[in-house]
């Protein structure tokens, strides 16, 4: 084999092996590319996916830096995906120590089918990343950083200062704490039946959910009327007021003293007959016996009438 014929093979298995690397394994793309830009994107590299709900719809084929220092990010999904107008850009990690990619996440959450369908050279304006490992560990060394040897001595030293010489008030807090653990320990049984007897009355609260909405709307219904006939109302209370002031001062205060008399003499009349209890009831009986005997006394439409007089000398 001559050395020609050697390094055209040579080319053409070198030609393989890039085209090969130019396309990661379960790469997808489509016809549709579009773009979103990032402070920063750290080891995301061109091949990596863009996902939607975690299911890869495309992939990355170009990151630049902008004049401003940012990344732009070009993405090319498929074309058989809907993905709204109005999404979001996340730049995640797939795991602890995964790969990145690029999440495409609809703003309407409730309806992610709203909006129109992206289009080919489409720039998404709104752009997060989520936290990473790297840097929660990194705040919170700075924060532990800030807090000195002597700011944790100070704290020793503070809670010694406020617990010390106090064991008994701390062990009697401790056993009520137990008295009360175990208190509601033993009252489990009636706090089952009480919380059994809420959902029991919510129960019937919903069941009379009818009712209620018609008491409801009732007294909204009663309310408006009040509100509507307000000034009649107020106008009938003062005719009312108007009409009592007006009896007051032409029918009680001119015959006061006159209904004051006459009460005074009905007054003494019921006394006097209280008095005389024995004769009123002899009297009744009287004349109930004259009731009885007078018909007794009329025969034929005639009566014998005897009139009996005692003369006094």
């Amino acid at each position: 084999m001559s050395r020609t014929t050697v390094r055209r093979a040579a080319v053409l298995v070198v030609a393989s092996l890039l085209a090969s690397a130019c396309s990661l394994p379960g790469t997808i793309r489509g016809s549709r590319e579009i773009s979103a830009v990032f402070d920063d994107v750290g080891d995301l590299v061109v091949g990596h996916s863009v996902q939607v709900a975690d299911v890869r719809i495309g992939s990355i084929v170009d990151i630049e830096l902008t004049d401003d220092y940012q990344a732009e990010i070009t993405m090319s999904i498929k074309d058989d995906v809907f993905v709204p107008v109005e999404s979001r850009a996340l730049l995640r990690t797939t795991s602890l120590l995964g790969e990145k990619f690029i999440e495409l996440r609809p703003l309407d959450e409730d309806d992610p089918m709203a909006g129109t369908d992206l289009v080919d050279g489409d720039v998404i304006a709104e752009t997060a990343t989520a936290p990473e490992l790297e840097f929660v560990t990194e705040q919170a060394v700075e924060i532990l950083g800030a807090v000195v040897s002597s700011d944790v001595a100070t704290l020793i030293e503070t809670g010694a200062v406020g617990f010390g010489g106090r064991t008994t008030e701390l062990t009697s807090l401790v056993e009520d704490l137990s008295t009360v653990s175990g208190t509601l320990a033993d009252q489990t049984d009636e706090l089952v039946r009480i919380i059994d007897a809420l959902d029991g009355a919510t129960a019937t609260l919903a069941s009379s959910s009818g009712d209620l909405d018609e008491l409801l709307g009732n007294l909204a219904e009663t309310a408006t009327v009040l509100a509507d006939n307000r000034d009649v109302a107020i106008d009938a209370i003062r005719e009312l007021t108007r009409l009592a002031r007006v009896q007051n001062d032409n029918v009680f205060e001119p015959y006061l003293a006159e209904v004051d008399t006459q009460i005074k003499q009905v007054d003494a009349i019921l006394a006097e007959v209280d008095r005389n209890q024995a004769q009123v009831a002899e009297l009744l009986r009287w004349v109930a016996g004259f009731a009885d005997q007078l018909p007794k006394a009329v025969a034929d439409d005639f009566a014998q009438v005897f009139l009996l007089a005692e003369v006094e000398a």
